[in-house]
């Protein structure tokens, strides 16, 4: 019997001691967010429980899946405009396929906007099999890189076309500033709200002052900047 219980109290060792490194890593990581928020003037929220349903009909990224979760939030001003950054998680699959997603999205409302319902993601190869039979995506003629990079999708083609200029299409597709490929944009508005998000977590208080930065320069390129 004992040879049969070394190797289970062994196993039930490990695995608390993963999820015990794990709480350690969440708790130092809202303490940094809390930290940065409290120097920079912002406030910090460590979860908005349901959060999400409220803009679900907005934006089908709060649909998917199963599991929601907004989670740590910061809310501030840059520029004397509101933004709403935060964690957002959500899972799919089943059994061993189950997959969580986590995202750090950028949510602006702007009472003067009037943006026409559209979606903006990152093409792949399964969205661009789905397009051969039939899945909608706005290509442009002139621009086959931001054609091929992303699907843009909306309630009414002539107005989502309208907006997305060659100035905007132009900063959707650049480099960074380092001569590297950028990460592809997510991003989604209608009426007065525009979200924008990238996958992985808030950064940690050394990055999140460039990420801020570059969420407002989105935000004043497709809300304030006639294109």
């Amino acid at each position: 019997m004992i040879p049969l219980v070394l190797p289970v109290v062994g196993a039930v060792a490990v695995a608390g001691g993963v999820i015990g490194a794990v709480l350690v890593r969440e708790r130092r990581h809202r303490a940094a967010l809390e930290e940065y928020c409290l120097v920079r003037g912002y406030r910090f929220e460590r979860d908005r429980r349901g959060a999400e349903t409220s803009i679900a009909g907005t934006f089908a990224i709060f649909k998917q899946g199963r599991r929601r979760r907004w989670g740590a939030t910061i809310n501030g001003q840059v520029g004397g405009r509101p933004f709403t950054a935060f964690e957002y998680t959500y899972v799919t699959g089943g059994g061993n396929s189950n997959h969580q997603h986590r995202l750090t999205a950028f949510l602006w409302e702007a009472p003067e906007a009037a943006l026409p319902r559209f979606s903006l993601v990152p093409e792949g190869f399964f969205r661009r099999l789905a397009q051969r039979f039939g899945v909608q995506d706005f290509d442009f003629d002139e621009d086959a890189e931001f054609s091929q990079a992303y699907q843009l999708q909306g309630d009414d083609e002539r107005a989502v076309r309208a907006l997305f200029t060659a100035a905007r299409r132009a900063y959707l597709t650049a480099e960074s500033p380092d001569g590297r490929r950028a990460p592809r944009h997510h991003l989604a508005g209608a009426g007065t709200q525009l979200l924008w998000w990238r996958n992985g977590r808030l950064p940690r208080p050394d990055d999140l002052d460039q990420l801020i930065a570059d969420g407002d320069r989105l935000r004043r390129l497709f809300l304030e900047e006639d294109r």
